[in-house]
C-alpha cells in the first residue's frame, strides 16, 4: 500500500498536485462526503476510519485520527530544524 507524504520542499509544486489530485468528492444531503475511490485505495481509507478536520481559508484538511501523533511529530521536527537554521543565520549575522 502506497503512503503519501508531504515531506519534500516541493509540497506546492505542480508535480505535487499532479500526483495527489484524486478527483472530486461530493457532499450529500446528510453532509457526508464521498471520497474518490483512487484516494481511498492509495491512502488506505476504509469504512469506519475516523478523521480530524482542519480548515484554512477555503481549504479543508483531513488527517486520519490514528495518525495525528505521527503528523504532529513530523511537523514538530520540521519546525525545530527550521528554527535551528534561523538561529544559526542570526548568529552568523551578529559576528
Amino acid at each position: 500500500m502506497k503512503k503519501n507524504t508531504c515531506g519534500s520542499r516541493k509540497f506546492l509544486s505542480q508535480s505535487h498536485f499532479d500526483r495527489h489530485f484524486y478527483g472530486l468528492g461530493t457532499v450529500g444531503e446528510k453532509g457526508q462526503i464521498v471520497i474518490p475511490a483512487k484516494a481511498r485505495e492509495e491512502l488506505g481509507v476504509k469504512s469506519g476510519d475516523q478523521f480530524i478536520f482542519f480548515g484554512h481559508g477555503p481549504m479543508m484538511h483531513l488527517i486520519k485520527a490514528d495518525e495525528l501523533d505521527t503528523v504532529l511529530n513530523k511537523m514538530t521536527q520540521r519546525f525545530t530544524k527550521m528554527a535551528q537554521g534561523i538561529k544559526e543565520k542570526i548568529k552568523e549575522n551578529l559576528k
